[in-house]
C-alpha cells in the first residue's frame, strides 16, 4: 500500500458513501468485465486514490444528470489523450480543455440545456470546491462548508476543514449523547465546526 502514501486510500464501502452511490454501482463503474466497460481502474483491486475519489464524484454526478454511460466512456477517452493523464476528471484543465469537448455535444445532460451552458451548469461547480497541486492534479477537495478532504491528512478520511479530526468520530460523539459543546472543546473546535461535522455525517448517511 506504499504507493497510496499520501494519495489517500479508500475502499468502495467509504467511496460509495462519499458519492452516495451503492459499494454494486462503484464496484460496476470500475471494474471490466464482461459486457461491462469501466470508468476507471483502480491501480490496486478494491483500493481507490483521491484522485479516484475525485473522479468518481464527477461521473457520478454526470450519471445523476442522465448523462449516457456511451458519452462519459467517448469524454474520459478523448480528455485522457488531451490531458495526458488516466484521471482527467481529477485534473485541473477539466476545466478548459473539458468544456471545448462537451460544447461539441449537445446531450451530455439532460436538463434542457446544451453545449458550453450545459457544462457550466454541472460540471464547473463541482471542480470550484476543489484545489490543484503542482502536477496539476487534485490536491484537496471541501465538499462541504467546513469539511475537507486531503489525502495527507488522515489517509484522506473526510475532516474538519484545516484539522486532522475526522467527521465521523465527532459526529459519532454527538449522536451518542455527548454535549456538543463538550464534544468542540475536547478537540478544540468551535461549536459551528461540530455543526458542520455532524451536517455532513448525516448528508452521507441519508
Amino acid at each position: 500500500m506504499g504507493q497510496y502514501m499520501g494519495r489517500g486510500i479508500y475502499d468502495v464501502a467509504e467511496i460509495a458513501r462519499i458519492t452516495q452511490r451503492t459499494p454494486e454501482t462503484i464496484t460496476r463503474w470500475t471494474s471490466p468485465g464482461r459486457g461491462n466497460q469501466s470508468f476507471i481502474r483502480p491501480e490496486t483491486k478494491g483500493v481507490y486514490s483521491f484522485h479516484d475519489l475525485i473522479s468518481l464524484h464527477v461521473i457520478s454526478e454526470l450519471r445523476r444528470r442522465g448523462v449516457p454511460k456511451k458519452q462519459i466512456l467517448n469524454g474520459i477517452e478523448y480528455l485522457t489523450r488531451e490531458l495526458d493523464t488516466d484521471r482527467p476528471f481529477a485534473h485541473e484543465a477539466l476545466a478548459t480543455v473539458g468544456s471545448s469537448f462537451f460544447a461539441q455535444i449537445g446531450s451530455w445532460v439532460d436538463v434542457g440545456l446544451s453545449g458550453q451552458a450545459a457544462f457550466e451548469e454541472v460540471v464547473l461547480p463541482l471542480l470550484r470546491p476543489i484545489e490543484y497541486g503542482p502536477d496539476r492534479l487534485a490536491k484537496l477537495w471541501r465538499p462541504q462548508e467546513g469539511v475537507w478532504i486531503h489525502p495527507g491528512i488522515q489517509a484522506g478520511t473526510p475532516c474538519i476543514d484545516g484539522t486532522r479530526v475526522p467527521t465521523h468520530e465527532v459526529a459519532r460523539l454527538v449522536e451518542a449523547g455527548e454535549d456538543a459543546d463538550d464534544v468542540a472543546a475536547d478537540f478544540d473546535l468551535t461549536p459551528e465546526q461540530v455543526d458542520d461535522a455532524v451536517r455532513w455525517e448525516h448528508r452521507q448517511a441519508a
